[in-house]
């Protein structure tokens, strides 16, 4: 009896539309290449949700523009990038406020990721929010 083993690519590039639909193709792009027996699965898709949120409603981007979201497995951790038009309003933050209804994405990013970070490219305007979980 031969054994079928999934073999993942080790990475892949998504580029969305800044439309409210990105969200859930995020969702299940990202389920779809991880699949759903990945350690971090569930972890990795409920961050790429609040993620491309951000970018769709708080980004240049959001107007229909293009989120580019890379997925990368490595051995011991998933790192996720969503980059997008940017925003001169203001900056990702973590905001952890028990009575707040919305803006506590950030805050499951720093909960939930081993790491994360923010890169602006001052020249093309581009901002990038990444995170890594590890497994």
């Amino acid at each position: 009896m031969a054994v079928v083993q999934r073999v993942l690519p080790l990475r892949s590039t998504m580029f969305l539309r800044g439309v409210p639909e990105a969200v859930s193709e995020a969702r299940d792009r990202v389920r779809g290449f991880l699949g759903e027996e990945h350690p971090v699965s569930e972890d990795v898709v409920l961050l790429v949700s609040e993620v491309v949120t951000n970018s769709v409603v708080h980004s240049a981007s959001g107007a229909g523009g293009q989120v580019a979201m890379t997925v990368e497995v490595g051995a011991r951790s998933v790192l996720v990038e969503v980059s997008d038009a940017g925003s001169g309003a203001s900056a990702p933050h973590v905001r952890n406020d028990p009575q707040a209804e919305n803006g506590r994405g950030m805050f499951l990013v720093d909960l939930l990721a081993s790491r994360w970070g923010v890169r602006d490219d001052r020249g093309g305007g581009r901002r990038t929010v990444w995170f890594e979980v590890g497994f």
